[in-house]
């Protein structure tokens, strides 16, 4: 059967055969999930046509291999005009949480902030023009975890409440520590870009979202008059610090009790999310995933109904 339609691309690799002549394995995935894609012919012609996350449209024919689906592509361009809000919906998976729901939890713990000044941050965040619907819209990675629709917000949102209830055995201050988890990532708001589809922005391949989460955030402390500079640099700390150490992009270390906290909670959440995501498109068999080139491990998913003794 032809199969002639738009796709993400998850994955690209070019191997050879046994006679030496290439051919191209390639993932692609829309909101129905992720099939596997061949290309046999014309490989060097591809080769450099598309990337990994690039909205292509493919022509191509199904078949099954194996006993699972898998199209034969004889043609395959990228799109390069941006898409539209609900066109992205075609192409991301929106997260299990309702969208609704974690908007109302963000504005939960915005309002609980007693600091009069931590408070009126979020404040200049909603009325600076296209942050926050950025915010709310974009998923936190490309392909690391919480890739979907409003994967970000929702990464923010369960940082800020795991790491609210840290502090109730590790102690911090909670404004700090909740401001800090929900504006950790800002950066990744102009570290992507829409254009076909979710993909780096130029300054974010250059400065990265943890410089450019600073950036953002020194503009909204400059719309707040007499913004205390020991809570700015705090905070800032945190976003700075939160990857930990500096093979990880951070160009400091986490040097408050309230750093330590968002970034071990902020790393936590990261993998759990990002194994789960991985489980669900790459399991070997019933138990064990695929190795995982990032993590550099297999996952072994822990069976509904096992209980120890």
């Amino acid at each position: 059967m032809d199969i002639n339609d738009f796709f993400v691309v998850t994955k690209k690799g070019t191997f050879l055969r046994k006679n030496n002549i290439k051919y191209m394995t390639i993932g692609l995935r829309d909101t129905t999930g992720v099939i596997e894609g061949k290309i046999w012919e014309r490989v060097d012609e591809f080769q450099d046509m598309f990337d990994k996350n690039d909205l292509v449209y493919v022509k191509s024919k199904s078949r099954f291999y194996q006993d699972k689906p898998q199209l034969n592509i004889t043609d395959i361009k990228r799109v390069e005009e941006p898409l539209t809000m609900d066109e992205l919906k075609a192409f991301f998976p929106e997260g299990q949480r309702a969208s609704k729901t974690v908007r109302e939890e963000f504005a939960e713990l915005v309002n609980s902030i007693q600091s009069p000044y931590i408070k009126s941050l979020f404040s200049a965040f909603t009325e600076q023009s296209g942050l926050a619907d950025k915010f709310y819209l974009y998923p936190a990675s490309i392909g690391v975890h919480h890739v979907y629709l409003g994967g970000l917000l929702e990464h923010s949102v369960s940082v800020a409440q795991m790491a609210k209830e840290a502090v109730r055995f590790c102690g911090g201050n909670l404004d700090i520590v909740i401001a800090g988890s929900l504006l950790h990532d800002i950066g990744k708001v102009d570290e992507m870009e829409i254009k076909g589809t979710f993909r780096y922005s130029d300054n974010g391949r250059l400065l990265g979202h943890i410089t450019l989460g600073v950036i953002i955030f020194d503009s909204l402390v400059k719309k707040i008059r007499d913004f205390p500079i020991q809570i700015s640099d705090i905070i800032k700390h945190i976003i700075i610090s939160h990857h930990g150490v500096e093979e990880w992009g951070s160009p400091r270390k986490p040097m408050t009790i309230e750093a330590l906290i968002v970034h071990y909670i902020d790393n936590l959440d990261a993998k759990v999310a990002g194994v789960k995501e991985y489980m669900m498109e790459n399991m070997e068999d019933g138990t064990w995933t695929t190795f995982h080139r990032l993590y550099e491990s297999r996952f072994y998913k822990t069976q509904e109904g096992v209980y120890g003794d």
